[in-house]
């Protein structure tokens, strides 16, 4: 993901999250499969049994649906931007 992608990403508040390439990443995630997210170090994971994870090196959160994952990685991300990294 890139900055550009974080610096908009309180667009997708309006225009809806199936915009979003965030979501649209959670959502095409198979079993086993992870994503890096550089800006955050942090690490998103659909593990064997179906549940989303969040992995960095103060969090490692579970979910058992990508809306949730979605909003908690979305929630990151804003209060990331909102002190400036």
């Amino acid at each position: 993901m890139s900055e550009h992608t974080i610096q908009q990403l309180h667009v997708y508040e309006y225009l809806g999250k199936e915009d979003d390439p965030l979501f649209t990443a959670i959502c095409n995630m198979q079993q086993g499969y992870s994503q890096y997210i550089p800006e955050l170090k942090m690490t998103l994971t659909k593990n064997q049994h179906g549940l989303y994870e969040i992995v960095s090196k103060s969090i490692h959160e579970c979910y058992s649906n990508k809306e949730e994952l979605y909003d908690c990685v979305s929630e990151i991300l804003n209060y990331s931007l909102l002190r400036g990294k």
